[in-house]
């Protein structure tokens, strides 16, 4: 009979001890806050605008139905203001935690140094966030390539810009640069056809190879394609005529504006 005791004695320790273990670790796990991680960018990231990147999170302890929105904050070198940006800071609200979502860098953000911002949250207006910032990555703004350097000397040329489109299926972003136009000239030609020649001679010196597939013209303009491995080169000239009277000999004067693109030096 004492040992029978004994027996269920010890039973009764061993479920006790496995109801207390079981209790602490539920009330240990329901204490964890929820938390939010921003996974990519990773740090050391150098983005350019115009390009498509992913950016990934995880998310622990956060209901499925939570909302997430992305913010971007630029760490400020001095003299940078502390307070206040130049930008809208808002990427995206009310996106689905689904864990990525995809976003082309904007060229309204200046050359630096960023971190972004992540918020879960159950509805707007926003309360209780649960919130985290990713590492330190960097915007670059891509510069003209060199190879277009010395610059086209007849006219005047304006500060370089981020610029992107599309040909055919294929997008392009870099660096362009447009000169001030040639005004009232009676011959287009006379003026972007020097331009032309000088860097068609100059890019193919250099190991640039005439793309056909980029070439474009008309009327009123027209586009020659340069590729060197992975990089491209535009040289283009647009025309703008003037309204002239009826019957007129000629559609000019008219003004002839020059510009170059690049992909740029990543």
């Amino acid at each position: 009979m004492n040992e029978y005791m004994n027996r269920v004695s010890a039973l009764l320790i061993v479920l006790l001890l496995l109801a207390g273990g079981t209790w602490y670790w539920w009330s240990m796990r329901s204490s964890v806050p929820p938390t939010v991680t921003i996974i990519i960018p990773a740090g050391g990231e150098a983005w350019q605008p115009g390009e498509e990147h992913t950016i990934s999170w995880d998310t622990h302890g956060v209901p499925a139905n939570d909302k997430i929105s992305l913010t971007i904050r630029r760490i400020p070198p001095p003299p940078l203001q502390e307070e206040g940006q130049e930008f809208d800071p808002i990427i995206f609200t009310d996106l689905p935690n689904t864990g990525s979502t995809t976003w082309k860098v904007s060229a309204m953000y200046p050359s630096g140094t960023y971190v972004l911002g992540i918020s879960a949250y159950e509805s707007v207006p926003i309360t209780n966030a649960i919130s985290a910032e990713s590492a330190q990555f960097s915007i670059t703004h891509p510069t003209l390539s060199a190879d277009l350097y010395p610059l086209y000397g007849r006219v005047d040329w304006s500060a370089s810009e981020v610029e992107s489109f599309i040909i055919g299926t294929t997008s392009y972003s870099g660096a362009s640069i447009t000169s001030a136009a040639v005004a009232d000239t009676m011959d287009p030609g006379s003026v972007f056809t020097p331009f032309e020649r000088y860097y068609d001679q100059k890019l193919k010196s250099i190991g640039w190879r005439v793309a056909n597939d980029l070439a474009a013209g008309g009327h009123v303009g027209g586009q020659t394609g340069y590729r060197k491995g992975g990089a491209v080169i535009l040289t283009r000239f647009q025309i703008v005529y003037h309204t002239a009277p009826e019957n007129a000999p000629s559609e000019c004067p008219c003004d002839v504006m020059l510009s170059l693109f690049s992909t740029g030096n990543k």
